[in-house]
């Protein structure tokens, strides 16, 4: 079931690169990374990485597919995590880039009786908003609000996360 679910998953992301709307006027694909505060036990704080391509784009709104990993707690054994993010937004007058997004992924945790490859997995679900400031029209500053809930060994952790980073854009 597990390998089926990543195929499923590995499908779905190249389909989405391969039927990316065409458009110069957007940016098709960002690369960034960042710090996050939450409010929930299992990740405290932390960093990520997010890789985001565009897949749809009609006047000022888009949608975009990221793919996020994302670690932290570590002082407690830690955390990382995969997901899969799909933000709704567009750009307006000015330089700037509104949206909200829903998120899940699947990842391993640590703590003193477990190790990060040993079972349960965890798994992610959120959802939230952000902005991305243009500074240039190549790279931007971001923060996002929202909340982030995590399952592993059958415990809900989770409650409000934010985030700041920089993208690039191409």
């Amino acid at each position: 079931m597990k390998r089926f679910i990543f195929f499923a998953c590995l499908i779905i992301g190249i389909s989405a690169i391969a039927i990316a709307q065409e458009n110069e006027a957007a940016p098709r694909f960002s690369l960034g990374g960042g710090l996050f505060l939450s409010s929930g036990g299992a990740m405290d704080s932390g960093g990520s990485a997010d890789f985001a391509f565009l897949v749809f784009h009609k006047n000022v709104w888009d949608i975009r597919n990221h793919l996020v990993f994302r670690g932290g707690n570590f002082s407690e054994g830690g955390i990382m995590m995969l997901s899969e993010k799909i933000s709704f937004g567009g750009m307006f007058a000015g330089g700037w880039r509104s949206y909200g997004y829903v998120e899940g992924g699947i990842g391993i945790t640590a703590n003193e009786t477990k190790g990060f490859f040993e079972k349960p997995l965890a798994f992610s679900f959120g959802g939230g908003g952000g902005t991305d400031i243009f500074l240039t029209a190549t790279a931007s500053i971001y923060f996002e609000a929202g909340g982030l809930f995590v399952v592993s060994n059958g415990k809900w952790n989770g409650g409000g996360i934010f985030q700041i980073g920089w993208k690039g854009w191409f």
